[in-house]
C-alpha cells in the first residue's frame, strides 16, 4: 500500500509527519509517525509520536548548532567586491 505523509511540524530541513494510507488526513487513519527531510527522504522507520518528536528535536538542535559554529568561526568565505575599471 502507498503511505502518505502529512506534515505535523516543519522546521528548517526536517519534518515530523503522520503516516496514513489515505491522501486525505484523518487522525483516525494514522498508523505511525516518521521524520523526513525537506526533500522527502525518510530518516526514521515508522515509530510512535514520542520517538518521532524526540528524533525531530535532536536533528533540529544539531542543525542549529552546526549553523552557529559556521557563523562563529567564519568559515564561510565573504563575497569579494570588484571595483569597476574605467
Amino acid at each position: 500500500m502507498v503511505q502518505f505523509p502529512h506534515a505535523l511540524r516543519v522546521d528548517g530541513r526536517f519534518q515530523l509527519v503522520a503516516l496514513t494510507y489515505s491522501p486525505v488526513y484523518s487522525p483516525a487513519d494514522v498508523f505511525g509517525f516518521a521524520v523526513l527531510t525537506s526533500d522527502g527522504a525518510r530518516l526514521t522507520d515508522v515509530v510512535s509520536l514520542d520517538e518521532a518528536h524526540l528524533h525531530w528535536s535532536l536533528l533540529r538542535e544539531e542543525a542549529k548548532t552546526a549553523l552557529g559554529e559556521v557563523e562563529a568561526t567564519g568559515t564561510r568565505a565573504a563575497p569579494r567586491r570588484r571595483r569597476r575599471q574605467s
